[in-house]
């Protein structure tokens, strides 16, 4: 299972080099939209726009320096470390890579799964191997997979935090076109539904079997792609 999408495919040299760039590109806008700002107060709301523009330029440099870690294609964490995990799915600049070769619908929405299944298994396969301690805490959101499918995977629900949900709304527009393809139609992701969901690599290691098991029967259906 490859962990990198095909841009760091590339000559490592040429890697960071793009990464840089994308990075002072997204600055250089920030500092435009601010200094703008201060004689056009209005100039701020294209703050609106530069989240998502800013996501996907800063996505490489934030993988580079340890910023994603990422357990398959599609699926990373976000400031990992040995006490907590918290998990994302894959940004656009991820989407642009990994997915533009799956159509929209059922069969980008069934891949999408299938990426988050096999982070979930590399990330038990770490724990077994003891590079990541059991007990850390391993986070995610519930917009996704449905609550009754977390709960089945031994996922504890609880409600999200003010902060927790600012923050989805705040990539709304990445949110919205990515579910969107997803569902092969114009959708709205139900973020003021949305969910923690919360287990321990403990847990998660005893729902290997059932991970494996859906992962397999989302795997058969790619005959018919």
């Amino acid at each position: 299972m490859s962990y990198m999408n095909d841009f760091y495919k590339q000559p490592k040299i040429l890697v960071w080099v793009q990464s840089i760039l994308f990075l002072l590109v997204g600055v250089w806008l920030a500092i435009l939209i601010i200094g703008k700002g201060y004689s056009q107060p209005l100039i701020y709301l294209l703050f609106v726009l530069y989240i998502p523009i800013s996501q996907f330029l800063f996505t490489p440099i934030y993988k580079l320096t340890g910023g994603y870690t990422y357990y398959s294609p599609m699926l990373l964490g976000y400031m990992a470390n040995d006490k907590q995990i918290d998990l994302h799915s894959g940004t656009s600049f991820d989407h642009l890579f990994v997915m533009r070769k799956y159509k929209s619908g059922t069969q980008l929405r069934n891949r999408i799964m299938m990426y988050h299944l096999e982070g979930l298994l590399n990330l038990i396969q770490l724990i077994d191997d003891k590079r990541i301690p059991a007990a850390v805490n391993i986070i995610g959101t519930s917009y996704f997979f449905n609550d009754r499918t977390l709960n089945n995977l031994g996922f504890q629900i609880e409600k999200a935090s003010l902060f927790y949900r600012i923050n989805l709304f705040l990539n709304f527009l990445d949110l919205f076109w990515m579910y969107s393809l997803s569902k092969g139609k114009f959708s709205i992701p139900s973020l003021w539904d949305a969910n923690k969901a919360i287990t321990k690599g403990e847990n998660l290691i005893a729902q290997k079997a059932k991970l494996e098991g859906l992962y397999e029967k989302l795997k058969s259906k790619q005959i018919n792609w």
